[in-house]
């Protein structure tokens, strides 16, 4: 973590500030790395996927911060932090499902193209391949498996309710036919969940190319959503 004097500096000179608290310095505060580093993974009342859904934080406060921070660039450097946050509510989905855990599959919710290009990264996936390492560097084997791609078009979310972003994404993904694909417990991962709507249609598009997923992940949930128990 940066010393009070480069946290000095970055805040004098660069404008630099902590994205949980917006305190001036380089990186996170001790504060806000603090909370994140205690998160307590939560099952997500969220009965249109079909299979448990987790998440590791609330999309609230310093962790909504993060996460947007995270999402528009400007704290781009805050993906290892937050795949490992995102592991750790994989890890929860998995052991929700009920079934052993012989190996963990990670499918990344597809970023948009146009989203890509102007990050210069992909969010997503660049999460999902942090949280199969730190899984890994635990002892779970895990691995990613970008199935998922656009099908089509779809509205703006940012104006529609919670049944119009359902009807929005019905048929919006697909999943990329390869074999079989890899053995183990399927999970799709995501930044956050709002609705569900996004992890609903992911589940549709892998059951319907025969590779069901069996939980989904993703790092924040939104608080209105209560917390139906804790890993």
């Amino acid at each position: 973590m940066p010393g009070p004097f480069v946290d000095a500096a970055a805040g004098l000179l660069l404008g630099a500030a902590c994205p949980g608290c917006r305190t001036p310095g380089a990186g996170l505060c001790a504060a806000c790395a603090a909370l994140l580093s205690g998160v307590e993974p939560f099952a997500v009342a969220d009965p249109t996927c079909g299979v448990p859904v987790w998440a590791a934080a609330p999309y609230a406060d310093v962790w909504r911060r993060c996460v947007v921070a995270y999402k528009e660039r400007t704290g781009w450097w805050l993906g290892a932090l937050l795949g490992e946050l995102l592991a750790l509510g994989v890890l929860a989905a998995a052991r929700g499902t009920g079934v052993p855990i012989a190996g963990l599959v990670l499918v990344p919710m597809p970023s948009q193209a146009r989203s890509v290009r102007e990050r210069g990264l992909d969010t997503t996936l660049t999460l999902a391949r942090v949280a199969a390492r730190t899984l890994a560097g635990v002892g779970v084997r895990a691995s990613v498996e970008p199935r998922l791609r656009h099908a089509r078009r779809v509205a703006d979310q940012a104006s529609l309710g919670e049944q119009g972003r359902r009807d929005n994404l019905v048929g919006a993904l697909a999943a990329r036919p390869v074999g079989e694909g890899r053995a183990g417990v399927r999970v799709v991962v995501d930044d956050l969940t709002t609705t569900g709507s996004s992890l609903a249609e992911a589940c549709r598009a892998l059951a319907a190319a025969g590779t069901p997923a069996s939980a989904c992940a993703v790092v924040a949930a939104t608080p209105r959503r209560s917390p139906a128990s804790r890993a």
